[in-house]
C-alpha cells in the first residue's frame, strides 16, 4: 500500500506553506483538519487504514501524539522492525514514516511530505534510506502485528510476537514478484489478505501473486487456510556504496562496572541491559512483589513502583523517591546498603491532577494551563531568569530554554535535554 504511493506529490499554491495540501487528511475520518498543515503522520495514518491494521498504529496528525502512543502500549524501540513507524527529531516530534527494510547500518522507509531537499516538509511520497546510528532517528514504535513483528532489538530476540533478525527486508516496490524463499502461514480467525501482508511487511500484490488461487476472492478467506508469504521479496533499495563499519547495535551500551550508568538509562520508553539489572537488584532487597512476569530490559510500571518502594523504605521522599533510580539509588541497591523493601512499603498513587499532559501540550504556539504549572515549578526550582515577564499559558522559547536547563542539570543530554517535557521531566518538575 505504501508503495504504491511513492511519486505522489502535494498540490501547493503560491505563498502556501512548503508541504501543500494533499488527499489523504480528507479520507481519514477525524483528520479532515490537518490538510494544508504538516502530513507525515496523517499519510502514515491512511497507510494503516488503507491496508486494514489502522487500530495498529495511531491515528494521528502529530508525530509527538505517534511517540506517546506506542510508548504507552510498552511498543517502542531503539532499534527497527518491518512494519515499525520510525520516527525522527528531538522527541520525535519532527517527521515520520514507515521501515520496509534495514541492515546493520542503514533503515529503508517510506515517507510521506519529504524530499531531498527538505527532509520533514517535502510534499512527496518517497523512498528514503538513513543511517540507523543518524541522531535524527529517534525511534521506532512497533505494531502488535497478528503474526508477530520482525525486529532488531536484541532484547526482544526469543519473545513471544517478536522475530529477531539483524538485517530484514520487506517489499521496495509493488510489483508482486515472488522471488526468493517464501513461508506458508495458516488464517486466523477474523484475518484478511490485507492484514496479513502488512503483518507481514509486503504489499498485497505481492501476495496475490504468490497466491493466484485467492485473486478473484483477495479478501474471502477462512480461518484455518494457509497462505503463502514470499520472504525476500526484490526491488530493495540498496544499501550506499562503501558503508561505514557497523557500530556497536545497542545505541547507548551497557555499563562495563558497577558504577551508576545514567539516568537516562531508566523511565519511560528505555529498553536495555540496565533496566534488568535494576529490577534483579530490586528482587533480591524484596520487590519481587511488584513484577507480575520478572525483571526484563523494558521500563514499566512495575519498575517504577518497586524504585520508588526501595526509595520510601530508606525514608526519602519527595524528588528522592519519585520511582526513577539516581546515583544514590543505585550505589544502595549494588553495594547492599540501606533497608530492604519491607512487605508493608506501598508506593502512593500519582494524582491525576498531576498525570503527565502528554508531549502535544507543550509546542510552539499551544496555550494551556499545562504550561503555567511548568514555568511555575522552573521559578520555584530556581530556573526564572529565562523569563522576562513571567510564565503564561502560552509555550514560548523561555519554557523551553528554561526546561532545557532542568533536564540538562537532571544529567541528561541530546534529545533528553532538548527542552520539550517527557513524562519523566514532567514528574521531577511538579515534585
Amino acid at each position: 500500500m505504501a508503495a504504491g504511493e511513492v511519486g505522489y506529490q502535494a498540490q501547493r499554491a503560491p505563498g502556501e506553506r512548503p508541504s501543500g495540501h494533499q488527499r489523504y487528511s480528507g479520507e481519514v475520518p477525524g483528520l479532515g483538519w490537518s490538510n494544508y498543515q504538516p502530513w507525515c503522520a496523517t499519510w502514515v495514518s491512511w497507510v494503516a487504514m488503507k491496508a486494514g491494521v489502522a487500530s495498529l498504529y495511531p491515528r494521528t496528525a502529530s508525530c509527538s501524539n505517534a511517540v506517546d502512543w506506542f510508548q504507552s502500549r510498552g511498543r517502542w524501540s531503539a532499534y527497527p522492525a518491518i512494519g515499525a513507524q520510525v520516527l525522527y527529531g528531538p522527541g520525535g516530534g519532527t517527521h515520520t514514516g514507515i521501515v520496509y527494510a534495514y541492515d546493520e547500518t542503514t533503515i529503508y522507509t517510506y515517507e510521506g511530505n519529504t524530499s531531498t531537499e527538505n527532509d520533514a516538509n517535502g510534499n512527496k511520497v518517497m523512498r528514503r534510506s538513513r543511517r540507523r546510528r543518524d541522531s535524527y532517528v529517534y525511534g521506532y514504535g512497533l505494531p502488535v502485528f497478528d503474526g508477530g513483528i520482525t525486529t532488531a532489538d536484541p532484547a526482544l530476540k526469543g519473545r513471544a510476537g517478536f522475530a529477531y533478525q539483524a538485517s530484514a527486508s520487506g517489499p521496495a516496490g509493488n510489483s508482486g514478484s515472488t522471488s526468493g524463499s517464501t513461508r506458508t502461514v495458516t488464517v486466523r480467525a477474523g484475518q484478511t489478505l490485507t492484514a496479513i501482508a502488512a503483518a507481514a511487511g509486503i504489499s498485497l500484490a505481492a501476495l496475490l501473486a504468490a497466491n493466484p488461487g485467492v485473486k478473484d476472492h483477495s479478501d474471502q478467506i477462512r480461518p484455518g487456510d494457509t497462505v503463502t508469504v514470499p520472504a525476500v521479496p526484490g526491488d530493495q533499495e540498496p544499501a550506499q556504496s562503501n558503508p561505514e563499519p557497523a557500530p556497536n547495535p545497542d545505541p547507548i551500551p551497557p555499563p562495563a562496572t558497577n558504577s551508576f550508568p545514567g539516568v537516562d538509562r531508566f523511565g519511560p520508553g528505555a529498553n536495555n541491559v540496565s533496566v534488568t539489572k535494576l529490577g534483579q537488584l530490586l528482587v533480591q532487597r524484596g520487590g519481587a512483589r511488584f513484577y507480575s512476569e520478572g525483571p526484563g530490559p523494558r521500563w514499566g510500571e512495575a519498575d517504577r513502583r518497586a524504585v520508588q518502594a526501595f526509595q520510601l523504605a530508606q525514608g526519602w521522599s519527595g524528588s528522592s523517591a519519585d520511582g526513577i533510580p539516581g546515583p544514590q539509588t543505585w550505589d544502595y541497591l549494588i553495594n547492599g546498603k540501606g533497608q530492604n523493601i519491607s512487605s508493608t512499603t506501598s508506593t502512593p498513587t500519582a494524582s491525576t491532577s498531576s498525570s503527565f499532559p502528554g508531549r502535544q501540550a507543550f509546542r510552539p504556539g499551544v496555550s494551556n494551563p499545562s504550561v503555567t504549572a511548568v514555568g511555575k515549578q522552573l521559578v520555584r526550582k530556581g530556573y526564572g531568569s529565562f523569563y522576562r515577564v513571567g510564565p503564561s499559558s502560552r509555550w514560548s522559547e523561555a519554557d523551553r530554554r528554561a526546561v532545557a536547563a532542568f533536564q540538562r542539570a537532571q544529567g541528561w543530554s541530546g534529545s533528553n535535554a532538548d527542552g520539550y517535557p517527557g513524562p519523566v521531566t514532567w514528574s521531577r518538575l511538579m515534585r
